[in-house]
C-alpha cells in the first residue's frame, strides 16, 4: 500500500551500544573461564615451586637454622631458592632484601625458617663453599615481639 511505512527491524531500532553489550555478554563467560584460572595459577605458582624445592632439598638445611645464634628450634622451613631453581617472591616489604635476593647467583640458597609457635620468621641466605652451606646473611621478616613487621607474598608464617 502506498503511503505506509515499513516497520524497521529490531537491529536498526536498538542502539549500537546495546548491541555491543549483548556481544560482550555472550563472550564474558568464555573470557572469565580463561582469565580467572590463569590468574589463580599465577598467584599460587610460587607455592607449588616452594613445595617442590622444599621436598627436594629440605634435608640439607634442617640443622642450619642455629647458625644465626638466635633460633633454638624451628617449626618448619621452606626452600625459596636452591642454586638456579627459584620460586618467585612477588612482594617483600624490605626493598633492600628484595634486591639482594634478586641479585643472587647460582651458588646460593634462600631458606625461610619459622620459629616454634610461629613466634618469628626469617629468611636465611646460604652460599656454597666447597660443598658446604655457609650462612651469608639473614633477615627477620616477622616477629611476634614486634621487632620486625615485614610483609611477604607468598605468605608462609
Amino acid at each position: 500500500m502506498k503511503g505506509m511505512v515499513e516497520p524497521r527491524s529490531d537491529a536498526r531500532l536498538t542502539p549500537k551500544w546495546v548491541q555491543m553489550m549483548k556481544k560482550i555478554k555472550n563472550k564474558l563467560p568464555v573470557v572469565l573461564a580463561i582469565v580467572i584460572p590463569a590468574f589463580l595459577i599465577y598467584l599460587f605458582m610460587p607455592y607449588f615451586m616452594v613445595k617442590n624445592l622444599t621436598q627436594k632439598y629440605e634435608s640439607e638445611f634442617l640443622d642450619l637454622y642455629s647458625e644465626n645464634g638466635f633460633y633454638n628450634n624451628i617449626e618448619y622451613l621452606k626452600v625459596f631458592q636452591y642454586r638456579d631453581e627459584k620460586a618467585d617472591i612477588y612482594y617483600l616489604s624490605n626493598n633492600r632484601l628484595k634486591k639482594e635476593l634478586d641479585d643472587l647467583g647460582s651458588d646460593y640458597a634462600v631458606i625461610l625458617y619459622v620459629e616454634e609457635n610461629h613466634s618469628s620468621a626469617a629468611l636465611f641466605i646460604f652460599y656454597d663453599e666447597n660443598g658446604q652451606w655457609k650462612l651469608s646473611s639473614w633477615d627477620l621478616i616477622w616477629s611476634i615481639s614486634g621487632t620486625a613487621d615485614g610483609v611477604m607474598w607468598p605468605y608462609y608464617f
